[in-house]
This record gives structure tokens, C-alpha cells and sequence, in this order.
């Protein structure tokens, strides 16, 4: 009895105490975790496609027995284009040569002033007007060099080394009629051969030889024959119709015998195109008549 007294008493001190527990602070409860939205899913890089590949044609067989006839051709091919390379590009060369110091237009024949430019080409008559009357002057067998069309400046003129503006001035021979107090007694050449753009010059010396053959280029041996310029040597001798003789001037006189340039008329059928060539013929059938007076 004394026990079970004992017992309920201390069950009923427990009952009684408050639960500690229940009595502690309340410790805050975490914020529910929010899940964060679904992410779309990120595009994968996408690898850049190979370029198609190219089927390589078989290269062509040359049908066979042909292999030597094609080489042949080639070779035809190459001469014909090294043949004209000089060539090819006269017509603009002539239009910024001839152009670049005035129009064409009648001139009177002024020698070119001593240079070292021109090695001193012209001696004692330097800047002089050419007057065919002058045989001491002027004699036959003799040569100088002009610039044709002049800028207007005869020093400029002098200096320039463009050959597409010089011509040499040849009072012919005795025997080809130098003596004459005419235009005849005179041809112009031009400095620009026909053959590979050199510059030809006529040799005093060697006037005596039987077809005066004497304008001749240093460069490869052409040689063009005096007075009507037809080449008769080297390359330039066999070059094809009308590419075989050097353009030339028209020359005349006035009352006083002053030796003029008439302005050229710049085609194979009269004064020749200056580094191609002129119909030889021209001379007796246009530039000779003109200086003679005869010209229509």
C-alpha cells in the first residue's frame, strides 16, 4: 500500500510538471524551398556541314598520233604571237607619242639643239631652219635629226628622248639627187625601226655601196634602203607586207626654199604607222610628188 501511495504520488508530480519541452521557444521554420522553372533546354551547336566534294574529271588524253601534230601547232602559236608583240600595241603607243606634244600640223624643219641626250647629233648647225638653197649647210650625203610635231620649246624638243618624235633629215647623195635645190633632195626616216623599236641611223660612209642600202637599225642588222626605205636586210626585210618599210615624212618648200613637214597623213598607204610599217610604194606615189611640187 505504502508503495502504490509512492508510485501514484510520483505519477501525479510528473503529470503535474510542465512539459519542458513544450515550454522551449519555438525555433523559426525554413521557407519552403521554391523549385525553380523547368529551363528550356539549351541548342546544341551544331557542326557546319563539309563542303560537297568535288569529283575531279579525269584529266583528257590527247587522242593518239596527234601528240607531235599539237606541238607543231604550239609552236606555230608561240611565233606567231613573239611576231607580233611588238606590234600589238602601235596604235595607243602612236596616239600618246605623236599627240602628247601637239596636233599634227605643217612645220618648219628646225634642227634639233646639241644634247647629250642626242650626242650631240646636229654639230654646227644646231637650231637651225633647214633651207635647201644652203648647199654649204646642207650638203648632200649629210644627216641631223628633228622632232616632229615640236612642243613649242625647241630645248624640250631637243631633250626628249622619245623616238617616236625624231626622224632623221638625209640629204641625199649626189647620185640620188642631193644636189637638187628642192624638197627632193631630202627623206626624213623614222627613228623607230620596224623590227623591234630600235633606232636606226643613217652612215654617211657607206652611201657609195651600189643600192645605198645605208639607214641602217644597230640593233639586229635591218637595213632599209635610201630613198624610199624598203628594208632590203635583216629581220625587218623579212617581215610581211606593209610591215617591211620605215614610215617617213612629207617634205616641201616655200617660195624662200625652207624646208616644211606637211602634216602626215598616219596610215601604210602614205606616211606609214610610226614602229609597224608603210607601204614602200608610198613614196614614189605620194611623198615624192608632194615634194616635187606634183601632189594633188
Amino acid at each position: 500500500m505504502v508503495e502504490d501511495t509512492k508510485d501514484n504520488k510520483a505519477s501525479q508530480e510528473k503529470s503535474s510538471e510542465p512539459d519542458k519541452k513544450s515550454l522551449a521557444p519555438a525555433v523559426p521554420l525554413a521557407p519552403p524551398i521554391t523549385a525553380a522553372p523547368p529551363q528550356p533546354p539549351r541548342p546544341q551547336p551544331v557542326a557546319p556541314k563539309p563542303p560537297p566534294t568535288q569529283i575531279q574529271a579525269p584529266p583528257s588524253q590527247a587522242p593518239r598520233g596527234t601528240g607531235r601534230r599539237g606541238f607543231l601547232k604550239l609552236l606555230v602559236a608561240i611565233s606567231a604571237v613573239l611576231s607580233i608583240i611588238p606590234f600589238v600595241p602601235w596604235g595607243n603607243f602612236l596616239l600618246s607619242s605623236v599627240s602628247s606634244t601637239g596636233p599634227a600640223k605643217r612645220q618648219q624643219v628646225v634642227l634639233d639643239l646639241n644634247t647629250t641626250t642626242n650626242n650631240n647629233a646636229n654639230g654646227s648647225v644646231a637650231g637651225k631652219v633647214v633651207n635647201v638653197n644652203d648647199l654649204t649647210s646642207f650638203p648632200p650625203n649629210s644627216k641631223w635629226l628633228v622632232t616632229y610635231p615640236t612642243s613649242g620649246d625647241i630645248t624640250v624638243d631637243s631633250q626628249s628622248p622619245d623616238t617616236f618624235t625624231k626622224y632623221q633629215l638625209i640629204r641625199l647623195p649626189e647620185q640620188l639627187g642631193g644636189t637638187a635645190k628642192s624638197a627632193a633632195a631630202f627623206v626624213a626616216f623614222s627613228k623607230v625601226c620596224v623590227h623591234l623599236w630600235c633606232s636606226p641611223n643613217y652612215d654617211p660612209q657607206k652611201s657609195s655601196t651600189p643600192s645605198f642600202e645605208t639607214y641602217q637599225c644597230p640593233c639586229h642588222g635591218s637595213i632599209y634602203e635610201v630613198p624610199d626605205g624598203l628594208a632590203i636586210a635583216g629581220p625587218a626585210s623579212e617581215q610581211a607586207f606593209p610591215t617591211n618599210a620605215i614610215p617617213m615624212l612629207t617634205l616641201t618648200t616655200d617660195s624662200n626654199g625652207d624646208l616644211y613637214i606637211e602634216p602626215p597623213v598616219w596610215d601604210v598607204e602614205h606616211n606609214g604607222v610610226l614602229g609597224y610599217g608603210r607601204d614602200y610604194a608610198s613614196y614614189k606615189n605620194y611623198i615624192l610628188p608632194e615634194a616635187e611640187g606634183k601632189g594633188t
